[in-house]
């Protein structure tokens, strides 16, 4: 059945355009899993050299974490540039050109290659450039830490970066409406902050948008996670 024959007819009737819409959200599901990140990856190499070249060169992603025994370094690519958590760092960034903690570096979303980082490095025995964060992180297991995320996959309970605010989302789930084209995704939310409950209005706000959207619209909210694996 071909796409437009399929509009045409939920056009004409309530149940093949909830039918359609089903198919949406179905559609939608599978390319939001997709979209996710898994969690860092983990890459080793020969020299600090050999790691600065691929993340240069692209061959390692955004966030993932670049181990360097030989050189007692292991460090976190942000775009494509390579940044030591190590007091070490050889022909990476140092530590100290983020200019602020890494956790707190892009709105909090290199927590998880920070948290995975200093993980290897301590069992590697390497000094950290910033014990006393690391410290501070491994006494605080259940704090939330930002992640990215498909709009779709968005659960009760996260703190959603929204409108320059921290908004706690109360609900969230999809509605079909035979009556409309498109099946919509929602969430019902609340302030965390001042800031927050002046956006919701000082009380819960219904947040929508299509599941076709809300399947690659990639934002990041606050979330507890489980402690990293090697």
């Amino acid at each position: 059945m071909s796409k437009d024959y399929a509009e045409r007819l939920a056009a004409a009737s309530p149940l093949a355009a909830a039918a359609l819409q089903f198919r949406q959200v179905v559609d939608a599901a599978d390319q939001a899993r997709a979209t996710a990140a898994a969690g860092p990856a983990v890459h080793r190499f020969d020299s600090t050299a050999d790691a600065y070249a691929a993340a240069d060169r692209q061959e390692v992603a955004d966030g993932d974490v670049l181990v360097v025994e030989s050189e007692r370094v292991v460090a976190f690519v942000v775009v494509i540039l390579a940044v030591a958590i190590t007091e070490e760092h050889g022909a990476l960034r140092p530590y100290a050109n983020l200019g602020k903690p890494a956790r707190e570096y892009g709105e909090g979303v290199y927590t998880r290659s920070v948290d995975l980082g200093e993980k290897i490095a301590d069992e590697l025995g390497f000094p950290l450039a910033d014990p006393a964060a690391a410290a501070a992180a491994k006494n605080d297991p259940d704090r939330p830490t930002p992640i990215e995320i498909p709009r779709l996959l968005i659960e009760p309970g996260d703190i959603l970066h929204a409108f320059g605010a921290r908004l706690k989302v109360v609900d969230t789930g999809i509605r079909l409406n035979p009556t409309a084209q498109d099946a919509q995704w929602w969430a019902d939310v609340e302030g965390v902050t001042k800031d927050g409950s002046r956006i919701a209005y000082r009380g819960r706000w219904t947040i929508g948008v299509p599941v076709a959207t809300a399947a690659w619209d990639v934002v990041i909210v606050d979330r507890v996670l489980s402690a990293p694996s090697v």
